[in-house]
């Protein structure tokens, strides 16, 4: 795509020096130009409609986002670049209509013209998502394997396929995949987290609380890490230390494609908070873990208990070795869930 785009300029500075030299009066070199500048505005006229997109996509108020997407339906319309389409499809399915992102990336794989080589196994791992989001694990496993044994390795792959294979029960796949991401330099938030994951349904609890209490404090853009915090803590039995992170959850942005939805965490969050309800909900959360650490509600405590604000509840797992110093987090910007992939080709199409 570089070489496609140094091309272009290339052949734009060529025009320009032919209409300079050409020995024709001013006038008809001014309405070269014009007719020039005409043409690569005509050849770009996505690119507009793309950019205001974006603008409209990223903006930290939600209520901006449904604007995005007409912008977005124009800009493809009008033939823009591949890498451009692949990214629009991405914030469909984070923010818009899945059915129609699912569309664009299936249209891109079945088109001929175009294409770049290079963006089939990204979209190809968008595309998992949607299946993911469908409830087919089956479906979005297979597609993220194909990508696998392709050769391709990027962080998304790594982080979407060790997901689907935690949920899926296979560990021993999923901790394979780990640290063969790690050996590749593809470590990212999203891995530890999985790791993390990892330990909590392994029983590992004292490794998951040094590896979320290192994440946490980096200020995370996603819930996960918070919740998954959470469940460590009260498996110790520190039950308004885990109110604080599923309180730092809930002040991340949530979208189609978060396996933490903002319901469950605050249904996690009220049932602790309430006097009433505080020793059952805190009993359920650490006798399911599996549940909560994939997104869901844990299986209720039958039988009522007693009232109890303590802060630290007895009755609960002790570590065998000294507790690791804990940081808040930090405040953080909501999370607009934009791909490092997603961002570089921001930043590249502003650059043009």
């Amino acid at each position: 795509m570089k070489g496609k785009k140094n091309l272009g300029l290339w052949l734009s500075l060529l025009v320009t020096v032919v209409i300079i030299v050409l020995k024709i009066p001013p006038l008809y070199k001014v309405a070269l130009f014009a007719l020039f500048i005409a043409g690569l505005l005509f050849i770009r006229r996505g690119i507009f409609p793309y950019m205001k997109a974006n603008k409209k996509v990223t903006s930290t108020n939600s209520d901006d986002w449904p604007a995005a997407f007409p912008l977005y339906r124009k800009a493809i319309k009008a033939g823009i670049q591949k890498p451009y389409v692949i990214t629009a499809a991405s914030m469909f399915l984070q923010r818009g209509d899945r059915e129609e992102g699912k569309q664009i990336l299936l249209d891109y794989l079945a088109s001929s013209k175009g294409k770049d080589p290079a963006l089939d196994g990204v979209a190809k791992t968008m595309l998992s998502m949607a299946y993911w989001m469908e409830g087919d694990l089956e479906h979005a496993l297979s597609v993220v394997d194909e990508v696998h044994q392709s050769g391709q390795r990027d962080k998304n792959l790594y982080i979407n396929y060790s997901t689907y294979l935690i949920e899926d029960g296979q560990r021993e796949r999923a901790q394979s995949l780990i640290d063969e991401a790690r050996d590749n330099n593809h470590e990212s938030p999203g891995i530890l987290d999985n790791q993390g994951w990892l330990y909590i349904l392994s029983g590992r609890w004292e490794e998951a609380e040094e590896l979320f209490g290192d994440l946490v404090s980096r200020g995370p853009r996603f819930a996960e890490p918070f919740v998954h915090y959470a469940q460590v803590l009260i498996h110790f039995g520190e039950v308004q230390a885990a109110i604080e992170q599923l309180e730092s959850a809930t002040g991340c942005t949530f979208s189609n494609t978060s396996a933490m939805k903002e319901g469950t965490v605050r249904a996690l969050l009220d049932g602790l908070k309430d006097p009433k309800t505080r020793i059952n909900s805190a009993k359920a959360i650490d006798r399911d873990p599996a549940a909560v650490a994939s997104g869901r509600l844990p299986a209720p405590i039958k039988g009522e208990a007693e009232p109890s604000e303590e802060a630290f509840l007895p009755g609960f797992a002790v570590r065998s070795r000294k507790k690791i110093e804990r940081i808040k987090p930090q405040e953080r910007e909501p999370n607009l869930e934009l791909t490092e992939e997603d961002l570089a080709l921001i930043e590249e199409l502003e650059r043009s």
